[in-house]
């Protein structure tokens, strides 16, 4: 019998996997403000086979995390199975396999959003993670390589044949990358005709996003990625809580962001790392702009808490 992911991920509100950025300590920052589904940064599954020091340090994981799934991506259907057998005993929940990923460099090895011109190999793929492992196996795909060559309508029930017990659907082609609007009529397309369930992904920045994503037929979760960077009060605002951090709220969860990321073993680098996701946070705040100067040179953790109150300040007093 297929196992059944789990439903957390496939049925509530999920943090998209975004290279640099959704590693342990932001998905526990997530998941405190109400993420239900959590996927580590995707890996090469040809890493994980090997056992590989960087890439087996990069999908660790606190236990508050779980039900965690880990995303494999690659084009050699052999890797997958041999990665399968092992991340089980790892204490993952679930192997999500990437088809959507569009940038150069993975497309070149054949992996991500390639995938979707290949759709045997896709099969096999997802055909030989879900035999060699226990755990359910979940896809992530993109409506089409271009417009031109839309995924047709039976591109799901292909991969749920093969042993998908859950889609997740970004709803763009691969050629846009992640620039212009979602096609809502072209996810729709393909999650209205899919046998297991489907988690929409694209564009989630309100509620009224999540809304409508939740109301396009088949889709019975949603996944949120860029609308979550410095910005992880999205999941409580959409499960309808309040939107913005309250007073010294933002202080209080970018020092945990930071004390997480130290602890994660990052060395003197971790601060410098941080940069990014602090830029994120101080968005929309009075003096953005100068803020997000003073963001790319901090260099200690006091440097970080001494931005963030100025921030606070300038809204609260």
């Amino acid at each position: 019998m297929t196992p059944a992911p789990p439903p957390c991920f496939t049925h509530g509100l999920a943090l998209a996997p975004m290279a640099g950025y959704t590693g342990s300590p932001f998905r526990i920052i997530c998941r405190e403000l109400g993420a239900t589904g959590l996927v580590t940064e995707m890996v090469t599954a040809a890493g994980v086979s090997r056992r590989s020091v960087k890439t087996m340090r990069s999908i660790r994981f606190d236990p508050m995390e779980r039900p965690l799934g880990i995303q494999l991506f690659g084009a050699r259907p052999g890797d997958f199975a041999r990665s399968a057998e092992l991340v089980a005993d790892l204490g993952f929940s679930f192997i999500d396999i990437n088809a959507g990923c569009p940038v150069k460099k993975v497309l070149k090895s054949g992996s991500g959003s390639a995938l979707l011109r290949d759709l045997p190999r896709l099969a096999a793929i997802v055909r030989e993670t879900s035999a060699a492992s226990p755990l359910p196996v979940t896809v992530k795909i993109r409506l089409g390589f271009t417009p031109e060559e839309p995924l047709s309508e039976g591109v799901c029930e292909m991969l749920c044949d093969a042993g998908a017990t859950a889609l997740t659907i970004h709803g763009r082609y691969r050629s846009d990358m992640f620039g212009g609007s979602v096609d809502l009529a072209g996810l729709e397309r393909l999650s209205g005709r899919s046998p297991v369930p489907v988690v929409a992904n694209g564009d989630v920045r309100t509620p009224e996003d999540g809304r409508r994503l939740m109301s396009l037929k088949g889709v019975t979760g949603v996944m949120v990625g860029r609308g979550a960077l410095g910005n992880p009060w999205i999941f409580r605002r959409l499960s309808g809580g309040a939107a913005s951090p309250a007073p010294g709220e933002l202080r209080s969860v970018v020092m945990k962001h930071l004390d997480l990321t130290l602890a994660d073993g990052a060395g003197s680098g971790a601060v410098h790392s941080f940069r990014g996701h602090l830029i994120h946070y101080l968005k929309g705040f009075p003096g953005a702009a100068g803020l997000r100067d003073a963001a790319v040179r901090v260099n200690s953790r006091e440097d970080v808490a001494e931005l963030v109150e100025t921030a606070e300040r300038r809204v609260f007093g």
